[in-house]
């Protein structure tokens, strides 16, 4: 079949009306922008496409926008065809609610769950560093002048770089600072090929100080031969991996165009908005679904720790070349994404590794469904549990569908914060281990943003070992789609897991989604290691 840009819809009277041929072109326009891919066809499939959960909720916000709907992440997933898909949209009639009145700009702020949780983890333990480095090479030349001026623009106008968080009275408040102007520290790095990992490793381990609202650090980096390195330093209260795209974009419109500043949604505004949610209907609804669905799970996820404690520990997964290609059978014959397959593989690994027929971990999810929060700088994540429970007869095709209905309910009653869950559900906790997470699933790296700053291209760079840093949990598997192929990479405590022990789960984890088209008949609890 031809792309849907040359060839009339299927016959039949109300398909091949002119409406209905516009409708799905225009369809069509939204999953090759999300997409990234052209000539799109009717009877494309969004999974073979290489779509997978972010993109859905990508998709579907991009195409509730264009077409005045608000379409369930559901809906994508169940017609996954762009024809069917298309039907589908026009059928709806739900309309999008406003936003809420500006939020005063009167201090104190509301604040969300997922900045109150990482604060708290802070004051708890003060070696904790919620830190996200990054880093890009330039190809081209930044003016370092320019760099700051611009870096001292967007600390003005996104008010979440200048906000102060305030430990007064045993109490947790949010005030706005005055803007300030970044430092920017000039590096000469053309004979020092580790001082770029030096520069990020330093910032990272050095605390910042929440009061202060200067939660950026930055650096230029001279590599010779006109290359340069731009490193950057945030804490995660004030950026997520989906606002790292937005940061900088606004970057380089405060570089390129310093006397056209232009109104932005504040972080303060989407606070407010999550805060405004709380004991609605739908907000009690998605809490009841959460306390059903985690009724009787253990909270804590055993994982073999070392007789003494380790170093933190950061690796990739050795991964063959091809194989999201070879999942897309997968993918569309039971209507799954590649995240739901790689959860799926985790689950059953995380079975077999501790015997046990009932195992929890968790998945950062992104909160920006509504179109005003889309290009919203600062960090609007939420954290899904997902559950996995088989017998000694299901398979991994059984399980697969247990986790594709659970990754689904959990995108839809995410309108509860992951904090709520836990204080309705009251788990017994354990020093250093969150509930029901403390095996995570991310299936986002928080440096994977190519961009254009100043018509110089950033090529995103970062060491591995870096990664470390991010072992806030027992075992953290991070999985992205770069490039057409599937990376992974493990973090893990060395107090909870050692060195040995994460490799040997990892071989088995890359082991079982290399052979997971083949295998979806066999049993989902295979050989089991004794429980640690």
């Amino acid at each position: 079949m031809d792309p849907v840009s040359s060839t009339a819809p299927p016959a039949g009277p109300e398909a091949s009306s002119a409406a209905q041929t516009e409708q799905l072109r225009q369809m069509a326009a939204v999953w090759e922008r999300v997409l990234k891919t052209d000539g799109i066809r009717p009877d494309d499939s969004f999974f073979t496409l290489g779509g997978h959960s972010v993109m859905a909720s990508a998709l579907v916000r991009a195409a509730g926008e264009r077409f005045g709907v608000r379409i369930p992440i559901r809906a994508l997933f169940e017609h996954s065809r762009l024809d069917d898909f298309t039907e589908h949209v026009l059928g709806l009639a739900a309309s999008t609610a406003p936003l809420p009145e500006t939020v005063s700009t009167d201090v104190p702020l509301a604040m969300t769950s997922f900045q109150r949780r990482i604060w708290l983890a802070e004051l708890i333990d003060s070696d904790v560093r919620n830190h996200v480095p990054l880093a890009w090479q330039v190809a081209g030349r930044l003016d370092p002048d320019r760099l700051r001026a611009a870096l001292g623009r967007l600390v003005a106008e996104h008010e979440i770089l200048r906000t102060r968080f305030i430990e007064d009275d045993d109490a947790l408040s949010v005030r706005l600072g005055q803007p300030w102007l970044p430092p920017l520290e000039l590096l000469d790095l053309r004979d020092a090929p580790n001082g770029m990992t030096g520069w990020l490793d330093a910032a990272v381990r050095r605390p910042f100080d929440l009061e202060s609202g200067q939660l950026l650090r930055a650096a230029l980096g001279d590599l010779g031969d006109g290359r340069q390195v731009l490193l950057l330093c945030l804490h995660h209260v004030v950026i997520d991996g989906e606002s790292i795209p937005v940061l900088l974009a606004e970057l380089d419109r405060c570089y390129t165009t310093p006397d056209r500043p232009q109104p932005v949604v504040q972080y303060r505004e989407f606070a407010a908005f999550q805060e405004e949610q709380r004991d609605t209907d739908s907000w009690n609804t998605d809490l009841q679904y959460w306390a059903s669905t985690l009724q009787g799970a253990d909270p804590d996820t055993p994982l073999p720790a070392p007789g003494q404690p380790e170093p933190n520990g950061a690796f990739r997964i050795p991964l063959p070349d091809g194989l999201l290609d070879s999942l897309h059978t997968v993918q569309s014959e039971h209507g799954v994404s590649w995240f739901m397959v790689a959860a799926t593989a985790l689950a059953v690994t995380l079975h077999r590794w501790t015997g046990l027929d009932d195992v929890t971990f968790g998945s950062p999810t992104v909160n920006r469904s509504r179109p005003e929060f889309a290009e919203l700088l600062g960090p609007c994540l939420n954290t899904a549990v997902l559950r996995s429970t088989v017998t000694p007869d299901s398979t991994l095709l059984d399980a697969l569908l247990q986790m594709r209905s659970q990754a689904l309910g959990a995108l839809e009653h995410q309108s509860v914060q992951f904090d709520d869950v836990v204080t309705r559900l009251k788990p017994a906790r354990r020093f250093g281990r969150t509930p029901y997470t403390n095996v995570t699933l991310n299936m986002n790296l928080l440096d994977d943003h190519a961009a254009v700053l100043d018509g110089t291209q950033l090529t995103p760079v970062l060491d591995d070992s870096l990664r470390s840093n991010y072992a806030k949990f027992g075992l953290t598997v991070t999985m992205v789609q770069r490039d057409g192929q599937l990376i992974a990479l493990v973090a893990y405590r060395g107090d909870q897991l050692s060195a040995e022990h994460a490799r040997e789960l990892a071989d088995e984890l890359a082991d079982l989604l290399t052979r997971f088209p083949k295998a979806l008949n066999e049993p989902a609890l295979g050989h089991t290691r004794p429980t640690p």
